[in-house]
């Protein structure tokens, strides 16, 4: 490393996001079409409407050895429940940089990236910005070192893991049909992931519509792959299954043979098909379907997300045996040295791990977030950002390869 290394500049620039922020709140009690989204008021803290443009900090951080470094503040589409950090705003954010992170860091010697991340934690900033900051300041110290960023984290955690290929998990939104076969075409090794946002369309009273979809998708996969390719469906349907059940455990294990049976020979991911008022409530619900499924020989794997917010939340998940992966939003762990320290975690306790996020990222966030999966290798990588699917294959897809041909 470049000896005396100090950061000698730091800016802040507003910037966007590749999708929406969205009210679930509002929607899970209320069907509203998109169009009427952007204009109807939210009852949810931070929201002004059902559906906004997400904001964005990109944060630059200046050495005189490396230039500039830069990452994006940025938080999640569905803000504000399940104990998620509020809407963030980029007025906010810059305003927390100007008054917090500019003059911790302004001629700071650094020393590693992972003691330097400690440190900010004690920072009183929002977790979009902390998450930003380490993309910023994870470039800095790989520059330093004249390596990838992977490297940076492998060398700092003693990993000696030859990175692979990291599966990728696509995610539809609501264009569930056009998007899926786009996912299709390019194998992705998980799919729909899709989005319910709409229990009556998009499930239906007794679950006939998800049903429906899924027994389409099969048939999808069956057309447009080939013998060799072999996904997994992954359907988040945060915690509709919950609703149309009426959260009674045993019916969902029924509706979930269904849907296991439906998409044979391809084996099923059911994320956030329970969701409770809290974090114990939801364990305790998953824990419950679980034991049910196990009982009645159902193969279909529950995932975590809503309430796994923090490193601890995750880890909390994962030992109570409620599930059999945790969806991990990296923007809601603040610094990415918790998601290397959450992927790590799982692997230890023989629980899956999809290193994910929001659709409301950007192109860096996702780039770095492939440079997490190299360097931890989870289970599967979600493709992001934004909902077009296209865009979000290639971003992450060939920051992989790119990668990968310099190991």
């Amino acid at each position: 490393m470049k000896k005396n290394l100090r950061i000698a500049e730091v800016r802040a620039i507003e910037g966007q996001g590749a999708y929406y922020y969205e009210d679930f709140t509002t929607l899970r009690n209320h069907s509203i079409s998109e169009d009427k989204r952007w204009v109807t008021p939210s009852s949810t803290e931070g929201f002004r409407f059902v559906r906004e443009i997400a904001e964005v900090v990109s944060l630059g951080i200046y050495c005189e050895e490396t230039g500039w470094s830069w990452g994006d503040c940025v938080g999640v589409s569905y803000s504000g429940k399940s104990g998620r950090e509020k809407l963030f705003r980029a007025s906010d954010g810059i305003a927390q940089i100007k008054k917090s992170v500019i003059p911790f860091l302004k001629n700071k010697e650094l020393t590693t990236f992972r003691n330097l991340m400690a440190e900010i934690d004690h920072l009183e900033l929002s977790l979009a910005v902390k998450y930003g900051l380490s993309q910023s300041l994870l470039q800095v110290f790989a520059f330093a070192h004249s390596e990838q960023p992977w490297q940076t984290l492998q060398r700092e955690w003693g990993l000696v893991e030859v990175p692979q290929a990291v599966p990728i998990q696509g995610s539809s939104g609501n264009q569930r049909e056009v998007n899926a076969e786009k996912m299709l075409r390019n194998r992705l090794a998980g799919l729909p992931h899709g989005q319910v946002d709409d229990i009556p369309n998009q499930v239906g009273a007794q679950g006939e519509n998800l049903l429906g979809y899924v027994n389409w998708l099969r048939k999808q996969i069956g057309d447009l792959g080939d013998k060799n390719y072999h996904p997994v469906i992954h359907l988040d349907v945060h915690g509709a299954l919950g609703v149309v059940f009426n959260d009674d455990a045993k019916k969902i294990g029924e509706y979930l043979k269904r849907i296991e049976e439906s998409c044979y020979p391809y084996p099923v991911r059911i994320e956030s098909g329970l969701l409770g008022s809290n974090q114990t409530e939801t364990i305790f619900q998953l824990k419950e379907l679980r034991a049910i499924l196990e009982q009645r020989n159902i193969k279909v794997q529950l995932v975590a997300d809503e309430w796994a917010n923090t490193l601890s939340d995750i880890l909390e998940f994962a030992r109570s045996g409620a599930v059999h992966m945790v969806h991990i939003k990296m923007p809601d762990l603040g610094g990415i040295h918790h998601s290397v320290e959450a992927v790590l975690n799982l692997k230890k306790l023989g629980v899956g791990s999809l290193l994910g996020g929001s659709c409301v990222e950007t192109d860096l966030s996702a780039r770095m977030s492939v440079q997490v999966a190299l360097a931890t290798q989870p289970t599967a990588i979600l493709a992001k950002p934004g909902m077009g699917i296209d865009e979000a294959i290639q971003i992450t897809r060939n920051e992989m390869n790119r990668s990968l041909a310099l190991v």
